[in-house]
């Protein structure tokens, strides 16, 4: 029905001690209380309405957050004026707040309507006869102190809110604890009868010919009322029966769909969802209330992990079949979008979702010390064929990681979760419900069912969505972590297992990542730095070094992931910011990409792989997320993005540092994310060993007879170091369909003779022309050396979505480059070339 928004710029906010606003009469409408009021933005955050008002300083700027944690201890006023047009009178209206964070008192005209609590739980009540149609109306909201909460290093068992914590403090956000009117505020206008939940839901015949489609729709209002609506192309009606002495009515659509239109993750189809109206008549046959919303058919199952332990395929069920096709799970954490969550923008959404899409990924784990997610995010991952993992926002500590058992907390978490259960259920991306993150027994073990609070948990979700799947914690076990050492002791225990989130050394990182024998590896990650621009944005030049935990604004952003040290060990000693900042960032490429390759050759006894994190709600100097705060990539997500592509060419090697060996060896793997083909196709691997002069050391083609989900082994390329005196080399490999000369998917590794990569920053540096063409541009290299991991940015304006990056140019070679947006105004850098202005001449 008719919705009048009350979002806007045109809110007004103020600070307050304690109840000073009660003695000042500020809630109400002829208040004398007129100075110190400033503007405001709803949904928004209050911190971020004080940073646009110059009330605190940047606080994404070097050490400046640390200047604004007084402002969750204060008391905040949120007041707005608005008119109700006359011809309302009569109509029933609904004040509705969708998330307020995180308790507040909320007034119309003066007059307490009540109070609110829970940043996850609708604030509704019908305001029909408090309103004054005709006139001008004020709706304020007093902001309660943010409640008292663990950060990160704390104890899970003290934990007695349902809020985010991360904003408490976390490794990759400093604390500034969240406040404000963070979602949509409206008045809904309907008749006499409402709709209060309709779950629009499917099950799929076997063959995928049928679906049964079910409207399940609750009512509150008088007797008599009737439903109509249409699925698709396809009209139904109903009527709703109420509960005897009751205003609460239900009504249930059954439909039947012949040859349905199913939606498919990315990569394996069209994301299609039916539109989906729903109209509740009044006894008149007036319209009294409505829906309108979208759903699409799929099913989505979880089966038993091949070479699994007999017995236990319940625990290692984690295999996705989407409609009945097995498919491996292209996943990444994802984290809120900013720490002032309630500021970011839809279309930083659209941004971020955009980048995952065309990085192949096809699931999301959100991530237990984050968000339960706005709306706008499951429809835009629905329409991008992305499916969800949502975590209630549960959280290990460290120092203790199991959460309470109180009967107040689990009855705070038991109607919580059914909020949010009803809220969520009905959108097609979400695919899986999981307790929380990293909750564990004192002894390390993750939770299960036998803890109170999480059974709790897991019995609304069987109740109320029991079609998807339940997790209890993540990880879920066997054991918790992914180390040498739990592969060494029990290697058939590491079902679901998190870690490590940092770059090994260049020869531990391979060893940890080719003996790996996870089903699922739900978190684990590599540290990098952030991107060039994004660092000037936010660190003064003086304070650029040391770019260690030494400097108190690097230990300030991002400390626990500052790997300075082994930088310096694997580039044999920097001291400029950008090689240190450069390799770092090649560093997390690299070792995040060949971990995700590990296990993508693993399938199908691994059944996903979902790297620590995609993005990154505050601007690190360093992190574990392959894009920056501004929404940037950094390198390492062309790294995911390589291994997640439709085809896949990869190698296995014992390490980049050759040291002490007499050859280069490399077994050469080839694999596809897409659909079975039926006809017979047979392919090729080219390898090739280069000197970074542009010289082939050796070459190699390998018949490849099939290519599917499960990795194939196309052979074992070996070259001889004595047949050079190089100390850099390149393994590329090349994939092709036989008959063709499109390459379907590339790769390349960069090695070194000695025991570091020290020689890439002793480099000349290379000559880069562009030449402009209809489309994109043609990048060669005139140079006598080659250009080592060609990385093209635009941090500044609308962003550039480049098709291929960060690769390298040998001395001749040129690469055709394409990028949506206007790539004329970015800027190129590698390993051993500055970061300058990309020139690009005019077509001839």
């Amino acid at each position: 029905m008719d919705r009048i928004n009350l979002n806007g710029p045109d809110w007004l906010m103020k600070e307050f001690v304690g109840m000073d606003w009660v003695w000042r009469d500020s809630v109400m409408p002829q208040t004398g209380d007129v100075r110190w009021w400033y503007p405001a933005e709803v949904p928004g955050s209050v911190l971020h309405d004080l940073m646009e008002n110059g009330l605190v300083p940047d606080p994404y700027y070097e050490m400046n957050s640390k200047l604004a944690e007084w402002v969750p201890d204060r008391t905040w006023v949120y007041k707005k004026e608005f008119f109700v047009p006359e011809d309302l009178e009569g109509k029933r209206i609904t004040l509705v707040f969708e998330g307020i964070d995180y308790s507040s008192e909320i007034f119309l005209n003066g007059v307490s309507l009540g109070k609110q609590e829970g940043m996850y739980v609708p604030w509704s009540m019908d305001v029909s006869a408090k309103l004054l149609p005709g006139e001008t109306n004020l709706l304020a909201v007093v902001l309660e102190p943010a409640p008292f909460e663990q950060p990160q290093v704390g104890k899970t068992s003290l934990v007695y809110t349902h809020k985010s914590r991360m904003t408490y403090w976390w490794d990759f956000c400093p604390r500034m604890i969240h406040q404000g009117i963070w979602q949509d505020v409206y008045l809904k206008v309907n008749g006499e009868a409402v709709l209060t939940d309709v779950y629009v839901h499917a099950e799929l015949s076997e063959d995928n010919q049928q679906a049964e489609v079910y409207v399940d729709l609750e009512t509150d209002g008088p007797d008599g009322c009737t439903v109509e609506g249409s699925f698709g192309d396809t009209v139904f009606r109903g009527t709703v029966e109420r509960e005897e002495g009751s205003s609460n009515g239900k009504c249930r659509i059954r439909l039947i769909i012949k040859e349905p239109r199913l939606w498919w993750c990315n990569g394996q189809g069209e994301p299609y969802e039916y539109p989906v109206e729903v109209r509740l008549l009044d006894r008149q046959g007036r319209v009294s209330d409505s829906r309108s919303l979208e759903t699409g058919i799929r099913k989505v199952e979880f089966l038993p992990n091949e070479e699994g332990i007999a017995g236990r395929e319940k625990e290692g069920s984690f295999t996705l079949r989407l409609n009945g096709r097995t498919i491996y799970m292209n996943g990444y954490n994802w984290v809120p979008a900013d720490v002032m969550y309630g500021s970011a923008s839809e279309e930083t959404y659209a941004h971020l979702i955009r980048l995952a899409k065309e990085a192949g990924v096809n699931i999301f784990r959100v991530w237990g010390g984050g968000l339960i997610e706005k709306d706008v995010f499951y429809r835009m991952c629905a329409g991008a064929g992305i499916l969800v993992w949502q975590e209630f926002i549960l959280s290990s500590s460290g120092i203790d990681n199991t959460p309470s058992e109180a009967d107040s907390y689990k009855t705070l978490m038991k109607e919580q979760a059914e909020s949010i259960i009803r809220q969520k259920r009905g959108f097609t991306a979400l695919a899986v419900w999981c307790g929380g993150n990293e909750l564990q027994d004192p002894d390390g073990t993750p939770l299960d069912e036998r803890n109170a609070l999480v059974r709790t948990l897991g019995e609304q979700v069987r109740k109320l969505d029991g079609t998807r799947k339940w997790l209890p914690t993540s990880p879920s076990g066997g054991v918790f972590l992914n180390s040498l050492e739990n592969l060494e002791k029990c290697p058939e225990e590491l079902f679901d297992v998190h870690g490590p989130w940092e770059h090994q050394g260049l020869n531990k990182h391979y060893e940890l990542y080719n003996r790996g024998t996870c089903m699922l590896h739900s978190e684990f990650g590599v540290e990098g730095m952030t991107n060039y621009e994004a660092l000037r944005k936010t660190t003064a030049p003086e304070h650029f070094l040391p770019a260690s935990k030494k400097n108190p604004v690097y230990f300030h952003r991002g400390a626990w992931w500052n790997n300075e040290p082994l930088v310096q060990e694997t580039f044999g000693g920097l001291t400029a910011i950008e090689p240190i900042r450069k390799g770092s960032q090649f560093m997390q490429y690299e070792g995040l990409k060949y971990a995700v390759e590990c296990n993508r050759r693993r399938v199908l006894h691994c059944s996903g792989t979902f790297p620590w994190q995609f993005n990154e709600p505050y601007p690190n100097l360093y992190c574990t997320s392959s894009l920056d705060y501004f929404g940037n990539p950094k390198p390492a997500y062309y790294g995911v993005k390589k291994a997640y592509a439709p085809y896949l060419v990869n190698a296995s090697f014992e390490g980049a540092s050759l040291q002490g060996k007499e050859w280069l060896e490399a077994d050469i793997y080839g694999a596809t994310n897409l659909p079975a083909k039926k006809e017979n196709r047979t392919y090729t691997v080219l390898a090739r060993v280069y000197a970074l002069s542009g010289e082939i050391l050796q070459e190699e083609a390998f018949p490849l007879e099939k290519l599917q989900i499960r990795a194939s082994h196309a052979g074992k390329i070996r070259f001889s170091l004595k047949n050079t005196e190089e100390e850099l080399l390149l393994l590329r490999l090349a994939l092709k369909e036989e008959g063709t000369e499109e390459i379907l998917a590339e790769n390349e590794y960069l090695f070194t003779a000695g025991r570091d990569l020290g020689a890439v920053f002793r480099m000349e540096a290379p000559e880069l022309t562009a030449e402009g063409q209809e489309e994109g541009f043609v990048l060669k290299n005139s140079g006598r050396s080659a250009a080592l991991f060609v990385f093209l940015t635009k941090e500044k304006g609308t962003p550039v979505y480049w098709k291929d990056n960060y690769f390298t140019l040998l001395p001749g070679e040129e690469k055709k480059l394409t990028g949506e947006g206007d790539w004329k105004a970015s800027f190129v850098q590698a390993l051993n070339m500055e970061y300058q202005k990309l020139e690009v001449t005019q077509c001839r």
